[in-house]
C-alpha cells in the first residue's frame, strides 16, 4: 500500500496550531519550520467527534470522525485500574453482554489510542470540545505487545499523551474501542493480516533522500548531527538552512515505527543509520511548550525532551 500524490496522509495531524520558542513562549509560526506552521498529516474534521445514532446506546457512543473508530462516551466505564489480563477479561465480558448494543469491543492498538489524543493539548491530552466523561488522566492499556521486553505492552497516558511500554501485571485504565479505521497497522504482520500489506521494499532511493513507499514521505539520509546531539532550536535552524527539507512532526516520526522490532523499532532496510534512538520532532508539548515531542526509536516510544538541552539527534523530511 503506497501513498500516492493527492491521497490524504496515512497519519493524522498532531493538533498543534501554535508555535513556540525554546523557553515555551508563543511566537509567530511563519518561517519557524515547526509543526504549527506546516500542520502535516490528515486534517481534523469539524467537529472532530459525533454521537453515534444508536437507540440502544442512548448517546453513550462517540465516533471519532477523523479515524473512524467508536469509543464509549464514559471513559471510566471500566471503573478501576486492571492488569492486562483483567482488562482483556473485562472486554470479553462486555462482548458477552452485547454492551451498548455491540459485541465487537476490543482494546485499541497503540497507534489507535495515540491517534485519539491531541499531542498539542494536556490535562487531558484530548482534542478541545471532546464529548468524553469520566476521564482518568493516567496510563491506559493498548493491545500492542512491546518488542523490547517480553510480557510488556504499550500504554498511553491521557494527561499529557506520552506512550511507553509497561509490564502486563501493572494496573492501568481501560478504554475499549470498536470498528476499523484507516490508520496503517504498526507491524508488517498486522498489516498483512488486515489485507493492507506494507510495500516491499518499503524504502527506495529518491533524489537526495529515500522514499518511504508506505507514507509517501522522503527522508534525507541518516540522523544528524553525525557526532553528538543537538538542541531543538539548533535542529530547526539546520532544517531552515537546508532548502526543500524540514523537521518532521511527531506523527511523521511515529509513522516509521515497526512495533514488532526493538533497538531499533524500525523496518528492515531503513535508511536512518545505526544505533538510532531519541530524535527531535517539530511538535511542541501541549503539557509544557518548553519541551518538544521526541520519538525514541530504540523502543518506539513517544516522549518529550527539554528543548534547550543537546539531548537528541534530528531527521529531515519532505513530501514525496
Amino acid at each position: 500500500m503506497a501513498a500516492a500524490t493527492g491521497e490524504p496522509p496515512i497519519y493524522p495531524w498532531s493538533g498543534q496550531e501554535e508555535c513556540f520558542d525554546s523557553a515555551g513562549g508563543a511566537v509567530p509560526c511563519a518561517g519557524t519550520g515547526q509543526d504549527g506552521e506546516y500542520r502535516p498529516g490528515r486534517p481534523w474534521p469539524a467537529p472532530r467527534f459525533g454521537m453515534v445514532d444508536d437507540a440502544l446506546a442512548l448517546d453513550r457512543l462517540v465516533l471519532d470522525r477523523l479515524i473512524g473508530l467508536t469509543w464509549p462516551r464514559d471513559a471510566s466505564a471500566a471503573p478501576w485500574p486492571m492488569t492486562l489480563a483483567e482488562a482483556l477479561a473485562w472486554v470479553a465480558e462486555r462482548n458477552a453482554q452485547s454492551w451498548l448494543g455491540h459485541a465487537d469491543w476490543r482494546l485499541p492498538t497503540r497507534r489507535e489510542l495515540l491517534a485519539l489524543v491531541s499531542l498539542a493539548h494536556a490535562r487531558p491530552a484530548l482534542p478541545p470540545g471532546h464529548p468524553f466523561t469520566g476521564i482518568f488522566q493516567h496510563w491506559h492499556w493498548t493491545s500492542t505487545p512491546a518488542a523490547n521486553a517480553p510480557g510488556h505492552f504499550w500504554r498511553v497516558h491521557l494527561e499529557g499523551g506520552r506512550m511507553f511500554p509497561g509490564p502486563g501485571d501493572a494496573r492501568h485504565m481501560v478504554l475499549p474501542v470498536r470498528g476499523r479505521g484507516w490508520l496503517p497497522p504498526e507491524t508488517p504482520e498486522l498489516a498483512a493480516a488486515a489485507g493492507r500489506p506494507w510495500p516491499e521494499p518499503r524504502f527506495e532511493t529518491a533524489g537526495e533522500g529515500v522514499l518511504d513507499r508506505l507514507t509517501g514521505l522522503v527522508w534525507r539520509g541518516a540522523a544528524q548531527p553525525e557526532n553528538g546531539e543537538a538542541a531543538w532550536a539548533e535542529a530547526l535552524e539546520a532544517a531552515r538552512e537546508t532548502p526543500g527539507w524540514r523537521m518532521p512532526s511527531i506523527w511523521e516520526l511515529e509513522s516509521l515505527v515497526d512495533a514488532s522490532r526493538a533497538w531499533a523499532a524500525l523496518p528492515p532496510g531503513h535508511p536512518l543509520g545505526q544505533g538510532l534512538d531519541g530524535v527531535w520532532s517539530s511538535t511542541s508539548s501541549g503539557y509544557d511548550p518548553a519541551w518538544a515531542w521526541v520519538l525514541y526509536f530504540g523502543k518506539g516510544a513517544v516522549g518529550v525532551g527539554h528543548k534547550p538541552g543537546r539531548h537528541f539527534k534530528f531527521l529531515l523530511t519532505a513530501e514525496g
